[in-house]
């Protein structure tokens, strides 16, 4: 994600990263790009992220990407939002 979020940000558009406070050690290996937000934990994260967003892409990570990614699926299915979601696989 860092390097999608350096290029966003060096083509002028706006970048918000949304981190619990408890993942920032761990997570931030460098100087954050953009805006950062810092939540207590990850149900604030998706509430936040949700609000933010104007669609949800879903790059290829680990089992907490494919969480985020079904959750917003499940939001759309229930009429919660009318947001795009897309993923991108690789292989």
């Amino acid at each position: 994600m860092g390097l999608v979020s350096e290029a966003v940000h060096d083509g002028g558009r706006h970048v918000l990263g949304v981190m619990p406070k408890s993942l920032m050690p761990r997570e931030i290996t460098g100087k954050p790009i953009g805006e950062l937000r810092t939540v207590s934990d990850m149900h604030q994260r998706k509430a936040e992220m949700a609000r933010q967003a104007d669609a949800f892409i879903a790059l290829p990570g680990g089992y907490g990407t494919l969480e985020e990614l079904l959750e917003v699926i499940t939001w759309a299915q229930l009429g919660i939002h009318r947001k795009p979601v897309i993923y991108i696989l690789s292989f």
